[in-house]
């Protein structure tokens, strides 16, 4: 009975370490509700990097990655002004895993209405406003960039013609239609008239710097579809750059 019971007493002892070794956060990882998420908010998560868990059809996901993560740094960088919205699945090849809705471009580019785009469109569109757009307006207008008036961000539709769908159905494309400057100026990007020298400088000019950031640069001039406004988006080509 002596040996019994000291037997049962080690094995109850070890069994108590065993446990005391294991918390409920190395068992359960909390799923944070997105839809309450703000460009503010923290992620961290006990999740290992590289796992992911899919609910629903992809439509909910447990952790965003490092990628995400660093892409919303670099945001609040530049200056965005933006909010995490909940994960977007209109079809098998229409969403955005993690969606970001844009009301600026940079602390004083206002951006109108607000744009529906993953995070790493967000930041090429910031990137241009600050780095092309802005210098370009100082040197021919004088005066900063007030708004960029956009006419698409994400929609689920396929390309003219095409049985592709658009990269705007990835939140992977921006049309912007109008810029307006601080001095009041709008600058339409409908080809502007044959003694409009000023404009046509200015806008060739962004046109043509948008080619160094984006996949595909369309507008005024390359079809129908485009004759009123600057199409940009980030699809990888193997061929290089689509600028037209």
């Amino acid at each position: 009975m002596r040996r019994t019971s000291v037997a049962s007493l080690l094995a109850l002892a070890v069994a108590s370490v065993w446990l005391g070794a294991c918390s409920t956060t190395d068992v359960l990882a909390p799923i944070p509700d997105r839809s309450t998420m703000t460009s503010a908010t923290p992620v961290t998560l006990g999740f290992p990097s590289g796992s992911r868990s899919l609910f629903g059809g992809g439509t909910v996901t447990s952790y965003m990655p490092a990628e995400e993560i660093q892409c919303r740094k670099r945001l609040k960088r530049l200056g965005v002004s933006f909010r995490d919205i909940p994960t977007i699945r209109d079809s098998a090849s229409c969403g955005i895993d993690f969606p970001v809705e844009v009301t600026s471009l940079g602390r004083t580019i206002k951006l109108a209405p607000a744009a529906t785009l993953n995070c790493a469109m967000a930041e090429a569109a910031a990137r241009w406003a600050q780095g092309d757009l802005a210098p370009a307006a100082r040197t021919r207008y004088l005066s900063g960039i007030a708004e960029v008036r956009q006419m698409s961000s994400y929609s689920c539709r396929r390309i003219r013609g095409s049985g592709n769908f658009s990269q705007h159905s990835k939140g992977n494309a921006l049309d912007i239609g109008s810029i307006k400057l601080k001095n009041g100026r709008v600058i339409d990007v409908s080809r502007p008239g044959l003694f409009a020298f000023r404009e046509r400088s200015f806008l060739r000019r962004v046109r043509g710097e948008a080619c160094d950031r984006f996949g595909t640069v369309l507008g005024p001039g390359y079809d129908r579809d485009h004759a009123d406004h600057f199409h940009l988006d980030l699809r990888q080509r193997s061929n290089g750059v689509a600028c037209h």
